[in-house]
C-alpha cells in the first residue's frame, strides 16, 4: 500500500473492532515484520490478529502472544481377526507390513479381544475385519452399538467362508482371499489398501513405493532405527541430528527410508525425499545437482518455482531461505562428497534445531564425512523373511506347493538373504511348474551367486529377444520419463509399448511411480539402479549399440564398426561426437557421399544453453554431423533446443512414430502422430512436408 491508502484505512476502520487472519506467511521473516507493522497501524479498538503458518520460529520471532501448536493425529489401523482359524501368518504379516511401510500405526486385534472390551474400537476411523469360518458378519455386526459401521468397514473374506448376511451395510470395500484355490489377486489388494489410505485421509502425503508388492521386514528392521529418531526429536538439540543406512544395492534401503519417512514426516514443518540423487545427478551433471537443490527449496517451503543458476548458488539460496525451518530431509542413494557438498552442508548450517536429515548410500566413507549421529547397517532379511518375500513373486501365496517346498527353499539360500535378488528371481520363476526349470535355475543361481549382476541376469535371458531390446532401451533412454510417451516410443520402435511394459513391470524388472510435483499427476517410469546398471553392463560388454551419455558415445562410437549397428544415441549438443566417428568415412556411405546410421531408432540431444563448443569443434557437434547423416529407421527424436530452421531431411524418417519437444525461447516444436502429440498437450498441427507419411506431422506451439 501507498502511504494515503493507509491512512485511508485507518479512517474507515477507526471506529471498528476487526478480525484479521493473515494464513501462509511463508520464511521471509523481514517482510513478515513489514507487513504487520502496516497493519498494526491500521488497526485499533481491541482488533484480533491472528497468523497461521507451518513454520514455528517465524511466530516466535514476530513475538506472537499467544501460539497453538495443531498436530497430525495418529494414522491407526485396526485389523480384526480370529484366531484360532488358522488365518495364514504371511498373510497377516504382509497386511501388517504394507500398511507399516505406508506410515500407518497397524494393531492386531483377535475378535476375543474386541468382544470383551468393545471400547477399542470406539474412535477408530477405519477398521480391516478378516471374516473366517469361526468370525461371521453376525459378530462383526454385535461389535458396535450403533447401526452405521459401513462408513468404517474394510471387508475381507478368508477362505472358503463368504460374506452372505445381507443385513451387514456394504463396506468401504470388499475382497476375497482363499488361498486354497486362488493365489493373491494383486490389482485387489491394491484398491483395497488406497481405500483404507485415503479413508485416513493420508494418500496426499505420503512417498508410494511402487515398486513394493510384497513389502517383508519392514518392520522388524526400522524398529531401532525409529526408536532412535524419535528418542532424537524428543531432546532439545541446538542442531540438527543426521542419520545413515548403508548397504550393498538391493539391500532395501530406500524401501526402508520410505517406511520411516512416511511414519514421522508429519511431525515436522516440511519434509522431502530425494529419491535415486545418483542416478539423478549421474545423467545430468550439475544441472542435476541445481534440480535436486530447487526440489528441496519447493517442497519445503511450498513454493512453485525457485531460481538457482548454478551449484554455488543454489547452496547460498538453501542457506538463507531454509533458515531455521524444521524439516525432515532424506537423501537417497548418495555416492559423492560433492553430492553432501551441495545438498547436506547447507542444510546443515541452515535447518532449524529440530530437523533430521537421512542418508543412503552404498559407500560407508561417505556417510562417515558427514558425521552422522548413527549409522545402521542394512544387511539382508533372515531366512524366514526371505521364504515369505519370495513366495509372494513366485507363487503370489505365503507358501509354495508341497513339490516345489525343497527346491524354493534351495532357490532362497542362493539369493543371499537380498530382497533385489528374491523378487527378481522370484517374479522369474512365477507360473513355472516344471521342477527340472526350477532345478536348473537354482543350478545357474547356486554358480554365479557372488555376483548379483549375474543373480539379475537370470530373468533378463528369459525374455524374448524384442522384450530384450524394449528393456534395454529403458535402461539407457527411458528411465524417469512419462509412462504414455515411454509407451509410445516402444511402440514406435517394436509395435506394442504398453504390453512390454505391462511384462517387464510382471518380470519385476521395472516399476512406475507418480510424480506429484507438478498440477497433472504424471506417471513415470523407475528402474532399480541395480537393475539399470545389468542393463547397461550388457551393452558396454557385449551388444555396443546403444550410447547413453559421453562416456559410452566416446567408447562405442570410435569403434568403426558401431555407427552400423547403432540402434540409440544419447548426447549433449555443446559435446563434439569422436573425430573418428564424425568422419564421414567412418560412417557407411550412401550415393552421393551422404553418410548414414542405418540402425538408429533413437535419437536423443540435451540442450546445455551454458556451454557451447569451439569454433574448431562445432564441425563434430550433432547440429552439423545430423545435417548429413541419414537415419531411416529412426523411431523416436528428442531434440532440445532445435537448432533447425527446418527439419533436416536426414531425419525425416517415414517409420517416425514419437515425438520430442524442443526447448526454444518462444515456440516449442514436436515430430510424430498427430494421436500422440495432442495426448502431450499439444494443440496446433501442421504437416511436413515430404515424408510420405498420411499421419505424420510437424507442430508448432506458442507458448504465451
Amino acid at each position: 500500500m501507498q502511504s494515503d491508502d493507509v491512512r485511508i484505512c485507518q479512517q474507515l476502520l477507526k471506529n471498528e473492532r476487526c478480525l484479521v487472519v493473515l494464513d501462509d506467511l511463508g520464511n521471509d521473516i523481514e517482510e513478515m515484520r513489514n507487513l504487520l507493522e502496516e497493519v498494526k497501524v491500521i488497526l485499533r479498538n481491541g482488533s484480533l490478529l491472528v497468523l497461521a503458518n507451518q513454520f514455528q520460529h517465524m511466530l516466535l520471532d514476530l513475538n506472537v502472544g499467544f501460539i497453538v501448536t495443531l498436530e497430525h493425529e495418529r494414522a491407526i489401523l485396526n485389523i480384526c481377526y480370529a484366531e484360532g482359524d488358522r488365518i495364514n501368518k504371511g498373510f497377516l504379516i504382509h497386511l501388517r507390513e504394507t500398511f507399516h511401510m505406508l506410515g500407518l500405526d497397524v494393531r492386531l486385534l483377535h475378535k476375543d479381544e474386541v468382544m470383551s472390551d468393545r471400547t477399542r474400537l470406539e474412535n477408530a476411523k477405519v477398521i480391516l475385519c478378516i471374516i473366517s469360518r469361526t468370525f461371521s458378519n453376525g459378530d462383526l455386526k454385535s461389535m458396535f452399538s450403533d447401526g452405521d459401521i459401513s462408513s468404517k468397514i474394510v471387508h475381507i473374506s478368508y477362505g472358503s467362508y463368504p460374506s452372505t448376511d445381507e443385513s451387514i451395510p456394504k463396506p468401504l470395500f470388499k475382497m476375497e482371499v482363499d488361498f486354497e484355490s486362488n493365489e493373491l489377486d494383486k490389482g485387489e489388494f491394491r484398491k483395497m489398501v488406497y481405500t483404507v489410505v485415503q479413508t485416513l485421509k493420508r494418500h496426499k502425503e505420503i512417498m508410494e513405493p511402487a515398486e513394493v508388492d510384497f513389502p517383508v521386514g519392514l518392520a522388524e528392521r526400522s524398529c531401532d532405527i525409529e526408536i532412535d529418531i524419535q528418542d532424537c526429536m524428543r531432546m532439545s538439540g541446538k542442531s540438527l541430528r543426521c542419520f545413515g543406512l548403508v548397504g550393498m544395492g538391493g539391500a532395501g534401503k530406500t524401501t526402508l527410508a520410505m517406511s520411516i519417512y512416511n511414519k514421522i514426516h508429519s511431525k515436522f514443518e516440511g519434509s522431502f525425499f530425494s529419491v535415486n540423487t545418483r542416478a539423478e545427478v549421474q545423467d545430468k551433471g550439475s544441472l542435476g545437482l541445481v534440480a535436486v537443490q530447487k526440489k528441496i527449496v519447493m517442497n519445503l517451503l511450498k513454493k512453485e518455482d525457485v531460481k538457482i543458476n548454478d551449484v554455488a548458488h543454489g547452496k547460498a539460496v538453501l542457506a538463507d531461505k531454509l533458515s531455521n525451518v524444521n524439516a525432515l530431509v532424506i537423501l537417497d542413494d548418495v555416492d559423492d562428497n560433492r553430492h553432501l557438498d551441495a545438498l547436506y552442508k547447507p542444510l546443515q548450517s541452515s535447518l532449524g534445531p529440530k530437523s533430521l536429515v537421512i542418508i543412503t548410500t552404498r559407500d560407508r566413507k561417505i556417510l562417515e564425512s558427514a558425521k552422522p549421529t548413527k549409522i545402521f547397517d542394512i544387511e539382508g532379511l533372515d531366512k524366514e523373511m526371505s521364504k515369505w518375500l519370495f513366495y509372494w513373486h513366485a507363487f503370489m501365496r505365503p507358501k509354495p506347493p508341497v513339490e516345489l517346498e525343497e527346491v524354493s527353499e534351495r532357490v532362497i539360500e542362493a539369493c543371499n538373504g537380498l530382497p533385489l535378488a528374491l523378487k527378481v528371481v522370484g517374479s522369474h520363476l512365477y507360473n513355472v511348474s516344471d521342477k527340472s526349470y526350477w532345478e536348473e535355475s537354482f543350478t545357474y543361481l547356486q554358480k554365479h551367486k557372488t555376483e548379483i549382476f549375474d543373480v539379475l541376469r537370470i530373468s533378463f535371458d528369459r525374455l524374448d529377444s524384442e522384450e530384450k531390446e524394449a528393456f534395454l532401451d529403458i535402461c539407457c533412454f527411458l528411465i524417469d520419463e512419462n509412462e504414455d510417451l515411454a509407451c509410445a516410443v516402444l511402440n514406435a520402435c517394436y509395435g506394442m509399448g504398453r504390453t512390454y511394459l505391462h511384462e517387464l513391470q510382471n518380470k519385476c524388472l521395472l516399476t512406475t511411480y507418480v510424480d506429484k510435483r507438478k498440477k497433472d499427476v504424471i506417471r513415470r517410469i523407475r528402474v532399480h539402479d541395480q537393475l539399470r546398471h545389468m542393463g547397461r553392463r550388457i551393452i558396454r560388454e557385449e551388444r555396443r549399440d546403444r550410447a547413453w551419455d559421453e562416456e559410452t558415445a566416446n567408447d562405442i562410437l570410435q569403434d568403426e564398426r558401431a555407427p552400423a549397428s547403432l540402434r540409440g544415441l544419447s548426447v549433449w549438443s555443446h559435446i563434439p561426437l569422436p573425430v573418428e566417428a564424425s568422419h564421414s568415412g567412418s560412417l557407411p556411405q550412401l550415393s552421393h557421399g551422404v553418410t548414414c546410421l542405418p540402425r538408429l531408432r533413437i535419437l536423443v540431444v540435451k540442450d546445455n544453453m551454458s556451454k557451447s563448443a569451439s569454433t574448431e569443434q562445432r564441425r563434430f557437434c550433432p547440429h552439423y554431423i545430423f545435417n548429413n547423416v541419414r537415419c531411416a529407421e529412426l523411431r523416436w527424436l528428442r531434440w532440445e533446443g532445435d537448432p533447425f530452421q527446418e527439419l533436416p531431411r536426414g531425419l525425416r524418417s517415414t517409420k517416425l512414430g514419437s515425438c520430442g519437444a524442443t526447448s526454444k525461447p518462444y515456440k516449442r516444436t514436436a515430430h510424430g502422430k498427430a494421436t500422440e502429440i495432442a495426448a502431450l498437450g499439444y494443440e496446433r498441427l501442421q504437416r511436413v512436408d515430404g515424408i510420405g507419411h498420411d499421419d505424420f506431422y510437424f507442430m508448432i506451439a506458442y507458448r504465451s
